[in-house]
């Protein structure tokens, strides 16, 4: 499914830019495992090996050569070993395979120059090329100070469609979101890569209550379309997320 130069791949929460020759992936949230175990909740670590899996694959669809993760490469504010472990993997693992590694910081990147410290990688605050904005999402436009751009593509929402079925189940499913800002440039909105991680329930959430500003106070989300995504169940169009 393609929409503003960019297309989907599989059924993975990921999108491949074809001119820019450019993987995007946002929100991976590593460690998340051990960190819900030390708050009381045993999950076993698995989410790196699943990541670098679908990774792999889409890379082997696409034969990108650079990658970029819009934020949220890690999960804890601090820093653990475990979770600097699987960082410092999980970027040996893309130095491998690709040319690029981008990665853009977000509000949970705290602390990662000292992870990354050696990596021949690129640690921005926000990436443009060819009329695109690459950011977090967790930091207003006007702050970033960015140069004039069509498309900003943002992370940090997790955004997902809260579903129900005709027998009245209820169901959780990732998207991702397209559409037009209020001043009419385009937004993407990337759903979680992590397999663990919540979700923001966009057709029921109003507003207001959005985390991200950019979001929140530049864009009418009813108005976005969406696009679910789930890696088994495939991919499912919807209309704007005002008539889900």
């Amino acid at each position: 499914m393609n929409f503003f130069e960019f297309k989907t791949i599989d059924s993975k929460p990921g999108l491949y830019h074809g001119e820019l020759d450019l993987l995007v992936i946002s929100d991976l949230h590593l460690g998340l495992e051990s960190s819900m175990t030390t708050k009381g909740s045993y999950v076993p670590q698995f989410q790196l090996d699943d990541i670098k899996r679908d990774v792999e694959e889409m890379q082997q669809e696409t034969e990108a050569s650079r990658i970029l993760v819009n934020g949220d490469l890690k999960n804890e504010f601090s820093t653990s070993y475990s979770e600097k472990r699987e960082i410092r993997e999980f970027i040996d693992f893309l130095q491998e395979r690709f040319e690029d590694v981008i990665l853009i910081k977000g509000n949970h990147d705290t602390l990662i120059e000292d992870v990354v410290e050696g990596k021949d990688l690129r640690l921005l605050e926000k990436y443009q090329e060819d009329g695109v904005l690459f950011t977090h999402g967790h930091i207003g436009l006007q702050t970033l100070e960015a140069e004039e751009f069509e498309t900003v593509v943002i992370g940090h929402e997790h955004p997902a469609l809260a579903l129900t079925d005709e027998v009245g189940v209820k169901e959780k499913v990732d998207c991702f979101l397209y559409g037009e800002m209020n001043e009419g440039r385009n937004i993407i909105v990337m759903p979680a890569f992590s397999t663990i991680s919540n979700g923001t329930n966009i057709n029921e959430v109003p507003s207001r209550e959005l985390l991200s500003p950019i979001l929140r106070n530049q864009t009418d989300k009813n108005s976005l379309k969406a696009i679910a995504v789930d890696r088994e169940a495939g991919i499912l169009e919807f209309p704007e997320v005002g008539r889900i």
